[in-house]
Formats: C-alpha cells, sequence, structure tokens
C-alpha cells in the first residue's frame, strides 16, 4: 500500500521516521487520531476514485468546444459526454474510459 499517496492528499501533520510503512508513519495532528491502517486503506479507495473524477473531468472540459450548436458530429459528442457523466456509477479499477468519437471532417 502507497500511504503516501493517500496521506498527501488527505492529511497534515505527519512524517516518516525510517521508510514508509505504517508503523514508521509518526502522526503530529492533534486534531484528529491517527488513522488505522484500514481506514487508509478506504481512504485508497476514495483516492482512486478521485483521481478518476479528476481524468473524467479534464475529459468533459477538452470536449466542451465540440457540443456547440454547429459542431460536425455533435450528437456522438453529447452522447460520449452523457457517458463521461456517467462513468463513475460504473467503474472499477482499471476500467478504461469511453472512446471519444472521431470528429468528421466538414
Amino acid at each position: 500500500m502507497d500511504y503516501s499517496k493517500i496521506l498527501t492528499k488527505y492529511y497534515l501533520n505527519y512524517s516518516w521516521s525510517c521508510g514508509d510503512t505504517y508503523d514508521t508513519l509518526e502522526w503530529y495532528d492533534t486534531t484528529i487520531p491517527k488513522p488505522t491502517e484500514e481506514e487508509l486503506e478506504l481512504k485508497y479507495d476514495d483516492l482512486l476514485l478521485d483521481n478518476m473524477r479528476e481524468e473524467r473531468n479534464a475529459l468533459l472540459r477538452e470536449s466542451d468546444f465540440r457540443v456547440v450548436a454547429d459542431y460536425p458530429n455533435r450528437k456522438a459528442w453529447l452522447a460520449y459526454r452523457r457517458e463521461l457523466r456517467n462513468f463513475p456509477s460504473i467503474w472499477v479499477e482499471g476500467m478504461p474510459f469511453p472512446t471519444p468519437p472521431i470528429d468528421l471532417k466538414n
């Protein structure tokens, strides 16, 4: 388990005494108790989902201009964007994103 990615994203005030295992994690945050290994594993699932959503949001932003009223193949791009918006509800780790349509030549 890569605790460093989880800790960097969700927690403050910690350090590693030697190595990067749970046993070497030194906890300095007095506002919350040190998370258990099980809690960190659950946070890892959150991290994967957050990363997927960030990538999905980037794909949506990249396709924004393709849904203006007069864009060629607009309907296919609208369908693709709908698939992207629905993607988190069906996503499992390792699942590829929907494939964008090919732009048609004018």
